[in-house]
């Protein structure tokens, strides 16, 4: 129980009878999975029906309202020190990039409605999942690594569905799928020196790595190396924003010389240091 309120983890679930209820989380991550009924979910002046087995995203600050005679709704609300946690333990065990595919996730996904899968099969996979995390909470056990396992392998699945789903809707014009999945290839390696250098990117996907520069900023608008740079700033933003790890620690895993060299980068294109920065954040009133 002690480990439960230290993590602040949250798993409710809820029964709509002849009625709704509006939901408007703060958790850095909130999932909503209709285990049983039908009904409508309103979120900015949009509606749209809801059935068994499907899964949201909810966006932090957002009001989402359901309405139903018989729906039965999971709620799983996780915040940033708890996928923190999820994340260390998959870097012990080089297990997935679940943190930047979260921010993958919240970066672009932009609470789009509608369950997030696209596969059946992971359907299936994350209801099991989802099943499995509200009985051990109910438990409130010491042993909290149940939980997290299972959120860790359930973010890897609603990752793969969002990136498979962006990438489908692309299919018809080869060239802009071409591009998306460079960008999503960029997105997921972007921690791997290596691996985003131009010539291994250009490798990967059959390129001439003379010609990659060009083809990209034909594509985008924006040169390879300003994109990269851009996008490594956000992922700094995000942990600024939701973190307390050290500025140090951030330069080292983003693949930043040093602090120093992210400073003045970050100084550079976001006109405030990093320090300025959560410090902003941390004056809001929502903070």
């Amino acid at each position: 129980m002690k480990i439960l309120q230290v993590e602040r983890i949250n798993v409710k679930e809820i029964k709509l009878c002849d009625g709704g209820i509006a939901l408007k989380t703060k958790a850095f991550l909130s999932l909503i999975y209709v285990l049983k009924g039908y009904g409508t979910l309103t979120y900015d002046e949009r509606t749209i029906t809801f059935g068994e087995s499907k899964l949201f995203i909810i966006p932090q600050h957002q009001l989402y309202h359901f309405e139903s005679t018989d729906a039965q709704l999971i709620v799983i609300e996780c915040p940033i020190e708890f996928i923190d946690k999820i994340r260390l333990e998959a870097d012990r065990i080089e297990s997935c990039e679940n943190l930047y595919k979260l921010q993958y996730i919240s970066n672009n996904y932009h609470a789009r409605a509608g369950c997030v899968f696209r596969n059946k099969d992971d359907e299936r996979f994350a209801e099991i999942l989802i099943v499995q995390i509200a009985q051990e909470y109910k438990r409130k056990t010491d042993d909290y690594l149940i939980i997290r396992n299972c959120i860790s392998i359930l973010l890897n699945l609603i990752a793969r569905n969002i990136i498979d789903s962006e990438t489908s809707d692309l299919q018809q014009n080869r060239t802009a799928f071409s591009i998306m999945k460079i960008i999503t290839y960029i997105q997921e390696h972007v921690k791997d020196k290596e691996k985003t250098r131009i010539h291994s990117i250009a490798d990967h996907f059959g390129i001439s790595k003379n010609y990659f520069g060009e083809y990209f900023k034909q594509h985008t608008g924006i040169s390879y190396q300003d994109y990269l740079l851009d996008y490594r700033l956000k992922l700094v933003e995000t942990y600024l924003k939701y973190s307390s790890v050290r500025l140090s620690e951030i330069a080292y895993e983003l693949q930043f010389s040093d602090e120093s060299h992210l400073s003045k980068l970050f100084k550079k294109h976001r006109n405030m240091t990093p320090k300025e920065y959560r410090k902003s954040i941390l004056n809001k009133p929502d903070h």
